[in-house]
């Protein structure tokens, strides 16, 4: 606390001197600058006062003064955004609690297009895709359930991002950024006009860093000794890149062809342990044409898990293969079978087609817009080891429709109301509402709503096979033999319950807008109930035939003895459903202008929930784990912003964020205040409660003149241990400088 109050005693200083320089000087408050801010992710652009959901936006001032290339470190600093770090490069998104080691709740959008991973397990890319900052126009975060809008998997929130226009943004900018860890990025981007019909850009960054030097802990069966990761790469590197080609066909109408690639190795964390992720590819081509009325969006995504492999199972198989006995191999042998054993290929597939169209009818006060989209999922198509079955044998098709209605009322109220139908190949009839009451005023809105929102099972989590034991249960459920049943007799064979989507739904009421002449606030409260959570993998005692009616092998290790005709010792694992939780919270936020040139934005989010029905592995018991909310309790923000120093060309911004510590539970991942420093198997070690901390973060840019800018920026400026999530390192001080030059 001593280091703080220097600074801010500092800054107090500073900023009376920046008093005395602005006083008398005309006035142009922010309020006036936010109010004007434009949101194009609930289905059309509107300003942000008169949105009807809660969101929050990263502008193009806000990026441009961040010195890396990982936006992530951005988002932290939104409203309402649970951002979790397990790295230097690793960050982590999701909303309003019951967050996980392997969270697809969030649905992430560039461009119209569905940039969460195409891959088995749903992922949003984030940092691994090909987009790079330089060419982001706004982030816009919308909270909450979103389904009706976007389709599954909008359940938590979306991230939705808008590149910059050519036409509008032209020239050519290069950036260097570096830093400590060994952190470096070179950036590349040409945007140009060739007419009043055609325009193009293209992308590119090369990045690269070293994470935390950090060795979990992995455990062997029968042993209690604990045994350190081997041989983990701790060096990181994005390729990325990306093309685009507009074009207009009249002043109304235009066509936007677009294509990018991105490579990368990084650390991953899952619910198991650590992933060495090794060559991940993800590449999309895409053409959208939008005109006044009209829009069509077709794209094709796809992703590759490289030479990817887990980094627990490896180091276990290689050290049971080294220890004397009937199964010792010498260590050259032994590293290529621990190698092979633990990796994990997969190259899949994702088609998506969405058509809008909107119309409006002033005279009556409505507008409308309607909405048809259609995708196919095809997992695997390089006979990987992650799902069941052959290279396709698996296709997941779904087709939506969405009509979302605004009518204006009386004194300034609007109804907007919204409804959606899905109808997928494994999960049939799926409506999603969202009705919604605004009250405008000059400055501002009120609003009221209910909003209800699914999230699909993960095609992991529907047709995984780990190993030949570890099925998914996606569909039509697993087939198999149960224990102590006659192995002949077909009327023995039994299924699971096949996996349901997890719901959400959600009251919210908030207000947006400029409160006085200097004063903006944000305010919004929820409540909601979910339930159908998807456990951690559970023991079936039986031989598996199908996997949603694909043939599978189990393997002889689990798969038991026959003795006269009857099965006996048979086990599999897999996933079910669960639970429900009544959540609710407050996200709130204010952002006040001293003068023109200083600003102070305070943030504060607190949540919380009750659980019911959460015996997960049906033991007749709720386990902490069972009922864990994954989320502090409490967590604040307090953003200084001074612009316009040194002859109106320096700007600074200090940052403070505080995270309560709470306790975080995902699979074998288990991170608590009452178990630190111990292990109860089959968990991995425990190190402790996550959050806890208060961490200042200091940011400047100087504009040398108007073709370079120089960045500097500070995380964590005291180096406060930092544990942000399981399986991880704390994350300490982070230094980045870059300088950019435009043309």
């Amino acid at each position: 606390m001593k280091h703080a109050t220097i600074l801010w005693l500092s800054l107090f200083f500073l900023i009376q001197g920046i008093f005395a320089q602005n006083e008398g000087q005309n006035k142009q408050i922010l309020i006036d600058t936010l109010s004007e801010v434009v949101v194009t992710s609930l289905l059309r652009p509107e300003k942000i006062t008169r949105a009807a959901a809660s969101i929050q936006v990263l502008a193009t001032k806000d990026i441009e003064r961040f010195a890396g290339s990982n936006i992530g470190e951005l988002i932290g600093t939104l409203q309402g955004v649970e951002f979790t770090r397990y790295g230097v490069d690793g960050t982590t998104f999701n909303a309003r609690g019951l967050n996980s080691a392997f969270n697809n709740k969030v649905l992430q959008i560039v461009d119209g297009r569905i940039s969460t991973s195409p891959l088995s397990g749903g992922l949003s890319v984030f940092n691994n895709g090909s987009t790079i900052i330089d060419d982001i126009q706004q982030m816009e975060v919308v909270l909450g359930p979103q389904t009706a809008l976007y389709g599954p998997n909008a359940h938590n929130g979306v991230f939705n991002s808008v590149t910059k226009d050519p036409r509008k943004t032209p020239g050519t900018s290069v950036s260097l950024s570096a830093g400590t860890q060994y952190q470096f990025s070179g950036r590349f981007r040409h945007a140009q006009k060739i007419d009043n019909n055609w325009a193009w850009k293209v992308t590119g960054e090369y990045a690269t860093g070293q994470e935390f030097n950090f060795t979990d802990s992995v455990y062997v069966q029968g042993q209690t000794k604990a045994i350190p990761e081997r041989n983990v790469d701790y060096n990181f590197r994005h390729i990325r890149g990306e093309a685009h080609v507009y074009y207009n066909l009249n002043p109304k109408t235009e066509i936007v062809v677009s294509g990018g690639t991105s490579k990368n190795n990084f650390l991953q964390v899952v619910t198991s342990g650590r992933n060495q992720m090794r060559g991940v590819t993800y590449s999309f081509l895409q053409a959208r044409l939008r005109s006044r009325h009209f829009y069509a969006n077709v794209y094709n995504t796809w992703g590759s898990l490289g030479r990817s492999y887990s980094i627990t199972s490896y180091t276990q198989t290689f050290w049971t293969r080294t220890q004397q006995g009937s199964l010792y191999l010498p260590p050259d042998e032994a590293e290529r079978l621990a190698l092979t054993g633990a990796s994990f290929r997969e190259r899949s597939r994702r088609f998506n087609a969405d058509f809008q169209y909107n119309t409006s009818f002033p005279e009556i006060g409505l507008f409308l817009v309607g909405g048809l989209d259609y995708e196919n999922i095809s997992p695997n198509t390089d006979n990987g080891t992650t799902v069941v079955g052959k290279s396709g044998d698996i296709s997941v098709s779904q087709v939506g429709a969405v009509i979302q209605l605004e009518k204006s009322l009386i004194s300034k109220l609007r109804v907007i109301g919204a409804f959606r139908y899905d109808n997928n190949d494994n999960f049939k009839d799926l409506f999603a509402p969202k009705f919604t009451l605004v009250k405008d005023f000059t400055n501002g809105s009120v609003r009221l709503g209910w909003a209800k929102a699914y999230v699909l099972p993960s095609i992991q989590n529907q047709y995984a096979n780990i190993r030949s034991f570890f099925f998914g249960n996606g569909g039509k459920g697993i087939l198999y033999i149960p224990n102590n049943a006659n192995v002949n007799d077909p009327e023995a064979i039994t299924s699971t319950e096949a996996l349901k989507t997890e719901e959400v739904g959600t009251w919210e009421i908030g207000f947006k807008g400029q409160a006085s002449k200097k004063l903006w606030v944000d305010a919004n409260a929820y409540y909601g109930i979910s339930k159908n959570f998807i456990t951690p993998s559970l023991p079936v005692g039986g031989r598996a035939l199908e996997v949603n009616t694909i043939k599978v092998n189990h393997n002889p290790i689990f798969a038991g003895t026959v003795s006269n005709d009857t099965l006996q010792g048979a086990s599999f694992l897999t996933f079910f459903n669960y639970g429900r939780a009544k959540i609710y919270g407050l996200d709130a936020g204010i952002n006040f202008s001293f003068i023109p040139s200083i600003q102070l934005a305070l943030k504060y989010s607190w949540i919380n929930a009750d659980f019911e029905e959460n015996d997960a592995n049906k033991d007749g018991v709720i386990s902490p784990d069972e009922k864990s909310l994954n989320a502090p309790n409490h967590r604040g923000m307090a953003q200084l912003t001074i612009k316009d120093l040194w002859k109106q060309r320096l700007n600074l911004y200090l940052g403070a964020r505080m995270v309560q510590k709470y306790d975080f539970f995902s699979g074998n991942q288990i991170g608590t205040e009452a178990g630190e420093g111990t292990r109860v198997p089959p968990k991995n070690f425990n190190y402790g409660a996550l959050g806890g901390f208060t961490t200042f973060d200091l940011n400047a840019t100087y504009q040398i003149n108007k073709k370079v800018s120089f960045n500097f920026n500070i995380s964590n400026l005291f180096n406060t241990k930092q544990l942000e999530f399981v399986g991880a390192p704390s994350i300490g001080r982070l230094a980045m400088a870059s300088i950019k030059v435009t043309d």
